[in-house]
Formats: C-alpha cells, sequence, structure tokens
C-alpha cells in the first residue's frame, strides 16, 4: 500500500520534535534527579502565641531532621525583634530555641519547612540476632516506662507463651496492644495505666509497646512526631520502634502500622518527651499549619536547570494551582490508554464499550482498589440488568425505564458510601463522585447493548472490556508514569504518530488469525 509523502513527512516531523525535546529534557534532569523519591509533600508551619514574663520566656520544641524517611527543606524562621532564635542539640535530636526578653508583651513565632516523605517497609526475620552491646538503655525501665512491673511482666509472658520465634512473639505482642480500645486523653498515660484502664491514646499504647517488648528482651523506644494531614491541628504522635538486627523498625499500636511507616508520618524526635516546653505559668497557644503540596519524584525543584525542565512541561499549570495533579494526570492518561484500547481492538480484535471508558473505568479503579472496584462493577452491572426485570412487565418504554434503574443505582451507591463512612468500611467509603459517575454510565452501556445486541453479546463485550480495564489498570499503576506524563508531554505527539500508523493497518487481527486458522493451513497446505 502506497504511503502519500506528507504522511511520512507528518509521522518524521512529530517524532523528531517529540524526541528532541525529551533528550533535552532528560540531560537537564540527569544532573540534577532528585533521588529521594518522595510519596508524600507538606508544608508545615509551627505557629506559637504567648505572653511574655517577667524574666526571660522562652519557647522549645524538637526540629525535623533528614533520614532515609524524610527531607527536610526551605526551614525559616519568622520573628519580631524582641524574639532570638537559635537551635540546639539534645541527644540525638534537634531542638529550637526561642528567647524572648521583652516583659509582659503578646508575642507570636512561626517555623515553617518542607517536609518529604516515603513510606517504609520492613521485613522482620522469624528469629533475630543478639542485639550488640552499648543498647542497654533501650531495655530499661523508667518512670512512664514500668518495665519489671508486675502487670506487664506478667502480661508479657503469658503473651509470649506457646510462641517460638521473635517474629511471632512481637506480632502477639503488637496485637494485644493495638486491640485495646483507642481514647483521645490529653493527659500523660503511661505503660501501666493504660494495661489497667484498658484504653489509651497514642502515647499510652506505644509505652506500654515498648515495657512488654523490653521486658522480654527486645531493645524498644519512642518515637515522637506528627501525622500530617491537610489541616491547623494542635496534636502530635506517638510510635515505637524495635531494634532488629541493626535496624529501628517502627510500630504504631494506634493506627494498626506492623513493620511499617507511612509517608506522612513526620519524625521529630526519638526518645519519651513532650513536642513543646515553654516558660511556666505564661499565656501559651500553638498550632501546625499543614498543607500538602503536589510534587514528582524526579524533581529535584531546588535546582535551577530544573525550573528549566518545569518551564517545558505541565507542572507549572501543578504548582500555580491551575490543575490537580490527579486531573492532569487522568486528561493525559486518555490519549495514551486510548491508544492501548484501540491497539486492542484493531490489532487484537476485541470489542469494548467505546474507546475510552475502558480508559475511565481503569482510572477509577485506582481510587476503590481494582479488586473491589472490579467487584463493585460487576454487582452494578447486574443490579441494573436484575432492577429492570419488575418494570419490563409493566410496559415502560426503554428509556424511562433506563432513568428508574440507573436513579436506584446511584441511590444505593449513596447509601453504601454513607455506611462506609458512618461505620470505617474503606471500601464503601472509597465511592466518590467520579468513579459513580463512570460506573454508571458503564451499567448504562451494558443494558443498551443488552437491547440492541442481546444478553449474550453484550456479555461477551463486557467480559472484553473489562480485559482492556486491566491492561489499562496496569498502565496507570506503573510507579512515575505521572512523573513522565507531565514532565515529557510531548510523548503525546508520540501517541499521534502511533494512532496514524495504527490507522493504516489493514492486516487481520489476532482473533481472525485463531477464528480462520483452519482455513489458513488448508489453503497452504
Amino acid at each position: 500500500m502506497n504511503v502519500p509523502k506528507q504522511f511520512k513527512f507528518i509521522l518524521v516531523g512529530l517524532c523528531l520534535l517529540a524526541v528532541a525535546s525529551i533528550v533535552y529534557k532528560t540531560n537537564l534532569l540527569s544532573k540534577n534527579k532528585d533521588s529521594f523519591g518522595a510519596d508524600e509533600s507538606y508544608l508545615i508551619t509551627y505557629r506559637y502565641f504567648f505572653k511574655t514574663d517577667t524574666a526571660k520566656t522562652f519557647i522549645k520544641t524538637y526540629l525535623p531532621k533528614n533520614n532515609p524517611h524524610q527531607q527536610i527543606s526551605g526551614q525559616k524562621s519568622v520573628m519580631p525583634n524582641t524574639v532570638h532564635f537559635s537551635t540546639s542539640a539534645d541527644g540525638p535530636n534537634i531542638k529550637g530555641n526561642w528567647i524572648c526578653e521583652a516583659q509582659n508583651t503578646y508575642e507570636s513565632v512561626s517555623y515553617s519547612f518542607l517536609f518529604k516523605g516515603k513510606g517504609q517497609v520492613f521485613g522482620l526475620p522469624e528469629n533475630f540476632k543478639p542485639h550488640p552491646e552499648g543498647i542497654e538503655t533501650y531495655l530499661s525501665a523508667t518512670e512512664n516506662i514500668q518495665v519489671f512491673a508486675s502487670p506487664i511482666d506478667t502480661l508479657a509472658k503469658s503473651l509470649r507463651e506457646g510462641i517460638d520465634s521473635d517474629k511471632g512473639t512481637i506480632q502477639s505482642l503488637f496485637n494485644y496492644v493495638h486491640a485495646i480500645p483507642s481514647a483521645p486523653i490529653i493527659t500523660l498515660t503511661d505503660a501501666v495505666s493504660a494495661l489497667e484502664r484498658n484504653e489509651a491514646s497514642c502515647n499510652g499504647k506505644s509505652r506500654l509497646f515498648v515495657a512488654l517488648a523490653r521486658n522480654l528482651g527486645y531493645p524498644a523506644r519512642i518515637k515522637g512526631g506528627i501525622i500530617l494531614t491537610e489541616s491547623n491541628k494542635r496534636t502530635s504522635h506517638a510510635w515505637a520502634e524495635l531494634f532488629v538486627n541493626g535496624v529501628w523498625v517502627p510500630f504504631d499500636a494506634l493506627n494498626g502500622h506492623f513493620a511499617y511507616l507511612p509517608a506522612n508520618y513526620l519524625e521529630l524526635h526519638e526518645g519519651d518527651a513532650f513536642l513543646i516546653a515553654h516558660s511556666p505559668g505564661i499565656q501559651f497557644d500553638y498550632s501546625y499549619e499543614i498543607r500538602k503540596q503536589e510534587s514528582l519524584p524526579l524533581l529535584n525543584e531546588e535546582a535551577k536547570e530544573v525550573e528549566k525542565v518545569t518551564a517545558f512541561s505541565l507542572w507549572g499549570l501543578v504548582r500555580n494551582k491551575s490543575i490537580s495533579k490527579k486531573n492532569l494526570f487522568l486528561l493525559l492518561m486518555l490519549p495514551l490508554g486510548g491508544l492501548v484500547v484501540a491497539l486492542l481492538r484493531n490489532i487484537v480484535g476485541i470489542r469494548t464499550f467505546g474507546v475510552f471508558l475502558p480508559v475511565l473505568i481503569a482510572f477509577s479503579l485506582l481510587e476503590t482498589g481494582f479488586t473491589v472496584g472490579l467487584a463493585l462493577f460487576l454487582f452494578l452491572i447486574l443490579f441494573v440488568g436484575l432492577i429492570s426485570r419488575p418494570f419490563d412487565s409493566m410496559g415502560l418504554l426503554h428509556t424511562p425505564k433506563l432513568v428508574i434503574s440507573l436513579t436506584l443505582m446511584v441511590l444505593v451507591m449513596t447509601l453504601g458510601n454513607y455506611f462506609g463512612v458512618s461505620f470505617g468500611i474503606t471500601w464503601l467509603s472509597s465511592l466518590t463522585l467520579f468513579p459513580t459517575i463512570i460506573l454508571t454510565i458503564s451499567a448504562e452501556r451494558f443494558s443498551k447493548l443488552i437491547v440492541e445486541d442481546g444478553f449474550q453479546k453484550a456479555t461477551g463485550t463486557l467480559l472484553q472490556t473489562l480485559l482492556a480495564v486491566g491492561v489499562c489498570f496496569l498502565l496507570f499503576s506503573i510507579k512515575g508514569l505521572d512523573a513522565i506524563l507531565i514532565l515529557f508531554p510531548e510523548l503525546l505527539l508520540l501517541v499521534i504518530t502511533a494512532s496514524m500508523v495504527l490507522g493504516r493497518y489493514i492486516g487481520l487481527r489476532w482473533t481472525e488469525l485463531l477464528r480462520f486458522q483452519p482455513l489458513l493451513n488448508s489453503k497452504f497446505a
């Protein structure tokens, strides 16, 4: 088949333009790549308000530092001329100190920084190596961690009974403490009190878990910080760490994180201590202002070269809050996902609910989770089919009948969302507006196919659509794909060229090769 010169010229031109731009940006990024790979990014601001005393007034708090879990940058302290700021070491921790010499005045100070964090998952061996010398401090008792108190000793031995591995022992301790009812107790709760009350907040549960672990010979300590969410809050958080084969492994018995530290946990200090200290008797108030920041794992945004890349990408739209990263990713994935579906339709030969609907379904499954979302999708399809049967006997026209069925389906989903939020059922509460709309449209398309093509053919199209959805979902799940598309939107030029080439394809589809295999074999025999 002859290919017009104009067609070839367009193909070559688009490819050269895309490749040249990608090579230029890649060269800039390779010199200033952010190797940390953050999952979450937040701008945090400590705000302290106080009235000074007749003597020097001080405020002290722990400041974050870099470690494998988090990166801190852009630290800035804002204060009046009457306040002096300094930092000092407090064991392994860093403290910020504000001292004001003015008397009987109202003052305010702030300290802000950018946090980038990534989740850490730790694998525990069945049995641990003996701990080294010099770590005995993490096995001893303190005033609030009563390691050798009778209730702690009795409970620790009973929880270990019948277990022949270190990992199993730690799991038993963790399960017990996690099962203790949570309570927003703002006063200090020591380990024994948490056990006797059978309720505790994060600090009480952490002290109890550390006490039980130390009692059985496992070095353990308290870790303090803040769980970062988009909000203004006053609460800090505490969890525990165990020393396992040379590594401090996190355990949050309040939130059920076993050997796992989420990306939005800001680590501030090691040890059982209060986050803030100030001059006694003064009027004092504070808050933590937390603002989620959009970030890309590949970008070191402090580098000048990266600014050049940003200027020739779509990241500036996200930074200026013109569009969210999630919505921009969806927008960019539509043509790429559409190309994948087009390949499946034109080359493989499957039938789908249109070209872009499988892409949207796959994207909605990112919110609900693949298994839950797929089960929900099939449930809605069957629900529409079953709920329409009673209306068939009433002689209703198809379109009004479909409106009734879809309305009932939306009511069911809304009710499910309500129960999910009310009873903490995560998969039910994930039914947000976007997946609800997409799944509703899909149910409508299936119902229409049943009327036009019959149930058997419609079911075949449904199953093939789900195959396309699965392929698109795997594509969307590739880590860093959103960053690549946002930084290199010229990749869409390659999508255009691939679509143009696909548009010239007139060969047999794979399914047709299978169907006509006997005929082809007899022809060439």
